[in-house]
């Protein structure tokens, strides 16, 4: 199986979305009716449960409060405070959705079973979608549990263009904030394909067959796909200055003849940051010209003295996604990051 697949699953969970809140405008009964047959259908009536259902006068809005998924007592449960669907553009050519989860919060096994969300925009940050308990960023920062937080995926794929354009947005209070978007093209049918997998997913042997056939298809079809461009970035709401806090606290080898604790602590921890800046200079030399400041960049964040970092990849050349492999090559590697064009900053 391709394992550039998951860069375009957040394009099919939109998909499945779009084709169950159709093309046109619903009120608020037609739209809470709709997804009761969604879920009786999937036999999920167990799984799923919400309070209330709202749609916008012209159907472009469409609001679900508290929704609450239980699998199970072995199963990870999770509650969200309102579940937003709206920025819909459908038709056979194009699908282009947006999904806000805000007030998230799930039990101590979800991230586990949550940790692949992120792959819905082609990166890791599924593990945004965890508790504190067990989620190491929280944890070494001190945060005993993680606060209600939001989510949010925008996916706008377009057959008439070729591209596939999309964005995850993950917001942890007292932790960072993230983003993940990129803009693929040369995507023939992307939408089509995409619309006839999800007809044909969960049925019988014949639709089964078929299944298996676009799903090929959908294969090859992401292989031949090129990267327009793609940007990461994290930005501290608190992480940073508690991590530092804890690290000097329990990290510092103390003399009492030297004086002040707290000074000892902060030279320790900048001869720390100073060794870490060095390795990264000696390991990561061949860096690209955007990247060349990345090191520095790390001190700085290590110190607190940047709030965040974003990259951004703007191609030179044409980049596939078949290319990205290279990446794990060390002779190609060089080529392909130059080709890439990666431009580190602060934010």
């Amino acid at each position: 199986m391709s394992k550039r697949l998951p860069l375009i699953a957040g394009a099919a969970v939109a998909v499945l979305v779009a084709g169950y809140f159709g093309l046109s405008a619903y009120s608020s009964s037609q739209a809470e009716k709709l997804i009761e047959d969604w879920v009786y259908e999937h036999e999920l009536e167990d799984t799923l449960r919400w309070k209330s259902v709202s749609s916008s006068p012209f159907g472009g809005r469409v609001t679900i409060s508290e929704l609450k998924v239980e699998a199970g007592e072995r199963e990870p449960s999770l509650q969200v405070a309102e579940v937003i669907i709206s920025d819909r553009s459908i038709n056979d050519e194009r699908t282009r959705l947006r999904l806000r989860f805000n007030g998230v919060e799930a039990d101590s096994h979800a991230l586990g079973g949550l940790s692949s969300f992120g792959a819905m925009a082609g990166g890791g940050f599924g593990r945004g979608m965890a508790t504190a308990r067990g989620f190491e960023p929280a944890l070494i920062s001190g945060l005993a549990e993680l606060k209600p937080y939001d989510v949010e995926i925008y996916v706008d794929i377009d057959d008439d263009a070729g591209t596939l354009e999309t964005e995850l947005a993950v917001d942890l209070p007292e932790l960072f904030d993230s983003r993940v978007s990129y803009r693929l093209s040369n995507l023939r049918d992307l939408n089509r394909k995409l619309q006839r997998l999800s007809e044909s997913f969960g049925g019988n042997g014949r639709e089964q067959r078929a299944f298996m056939s676009e799903l090929g298809e959908l294969v090859s079809s992401v292989e031949r796909a090129e990267l327009q461009s793609a940007l990461f970035s994290v930005k501290d709401r608190g992480m940073a200055e508690r991590s530092i806090a804890l690290y000097q606290r329990y990290n510092t080898p103390l003399n009492p003849s030297e004086g002040s604790a707290d000074k000892q602590r902060q030279a320790h921890y900048e001869k720390v940051v100073e060794r870490t800046e060095k390795d990264c200079n000696r390991v990561f030399k061949d860096l690209p010209k955007g990247m060349k400041d990345g090191c520095e960049l790390l001190r700085k964040a290590l110190l607190g003295k940047v709030s965040g970092m974003e990259l951004k990849v703007e191609p030179k050349e044409r980049v596939r996604l078949s290319d990205l492999g290279d990446l794990q090559d060390g002779r190609r590697s060089k080529r392909l990051l130059d080709r890439l064009n990666p431009q580190l900053d602060s934010i």
